[in-house]
């Protein structure tokens, strides 16, 4: 890494809390302290595939980043720029970094002549957390950046959105994830609600849930439709499959649909996260269709691949002065199956073990 590179990854991005995808974007963005690329070539850098939506996407990436990381925060310098929309707020950024970058510089330069080694703050903590948790802050999370584009397509082309996996994939992670970026990703605004049904045990429970939500009076038939017409909700529904127990009625499901369907721009949005595909779990038959079968465009949540199990191990070790061996990783992606929760588990187990020596 040259001095540039050094800067924005040491002084910026790891204080100001960006993800991997982030820094990687940014660093694509500013190669150096002169230059300024556009959208489409930070895209194809990052080997994106070529589709025209790719650029547009980099540029989205690059507002969340201004809004989300570099907005006033405590003790750090914020762009004071970060929230205005102008052609020229990438070279803004860029001409507000470079100052910082040669202070920067100076501090390393006064560090040498003193024969001090600069010293890179060491993470002292097990890095593979949480174990079990949803993760809640964003930038832990990590390898799904293409899901949540692809969601967020589906949201903004006018259909409601099914995400499916087997069960710790990490999709509650990804519902969380769509309502803490819903505001900036969503082209039409929509007030973001969060259920998460293992909690919720009949029909009477989910109504009265929704409706405290959305700020309305207890309602349900054609009394909610009429709370909810001059509403524009974006419902993300976690474990939907316990829509099958005994306490939830196929009317509970038929008004989500009419809800969500039907119309130009429907009152309600839908994101729901189920372990099986939406005709398993509920089955069309003559007298009772299935309820979000042509409302929800699924989105399949596969476990990760060789390059995303490394990528995901580099990042949490950057910060430590910890190094897996190759023979440890190759047992880590074989013994994980590339499924987030089993590996940040065998992760923090292997990285506990180089704590004890």
């Amino acid at each position: 890494m040259n001095s540039w590179e050094n800067f924005l990854v040491m002084e910026v991005c790891r204080k100001h809390g960006l993800s991997p995808t982030e820094q990687d974007i940014l660093l694509a963005k500013f190669p150096d302290e002169n230059t300024v690329n556009d959208n489409q070539q930070v895209a194809k850098q990052l080997k994106y595939p070529p589709e025209s939506s790719w650029d547009e996407n980099v540029r989205r990436q690059m507002w969340n980043i201004y809004n989300k990381r570099f907005s006033p925060q405590p003790n750090l310098k914020d762009f004071p720029d970060y929230n205005q929309r102008f052609r020229d707020k990438d070279a803004k950024f860029l001409a507000w970094l470079k100052p910082q970058y040669l202070e920067w510089l100076k501090s390393q330069n006064n560090n040498n002549n003193n024969n001090i080694v600069p010293i890179v703050p060491v993470s002292t903590g097990n890095p593979f957390i949480p174990l079990n948790d949803i993760i809640t802050e964003q930038h832990l999370l990590f390898g799904r950046e293409r899901e949540i584009i692809r969601v967020f397509e589906t949201l903004n082309s006018g259909s409601s959105v099914a995400l499916i996996g087997e069960r710790k994939i990490g999709k509650s992670s990804l519902l969380k994830a769509i309502e803490q970026q819903a505001q900036h990703r969503l082209l039409k605004p929509r007030q973001v609600i969060y259920l998460n049904l293992s909690l919720i045990f009949n029909d009477d429970d989910f109504y009265d849930e929704f409706c405290y939500q959305v700020g309305i009076a207890v309602s349900k038939g054609r009394q909610l439709i009429r709370e909810l017409q001059k509403q524009q909700l974006l419902l993300l529904l976690d474990e939907v499959q316990q829509m099958t127990w005994d306490g939830f009625t196929r009317e509970l499901r038929q008004q989500l649909r009419g809800l969500a369907d039907g119309q130009a721009n429907p009152p309600l949005r839908l994101v729901i996260a189920a372990s099986e595909h939406l005709d398993v779990l509920f089955p069309d038959s003559r007298d009772n269709p299935s309820p979000f079968q042509g409302v929800c465009i699924e989105e399949v949540i596969k476990p990760w691949d060789e390059n995303i199990v490394r990528g995901f191990i580099d990042s949490r070790l950057g910060n430590t002065q910890v190094s897996f061996t190759e023979e440890e990783i190759i047992k880590l992606i074989q013994e994980s199956g590339g499924h987030p929760q089993r590996l940040m588990y065998l992760c923090h187990r292997t990285y506990s073990r180089y704590m004890e020596r």
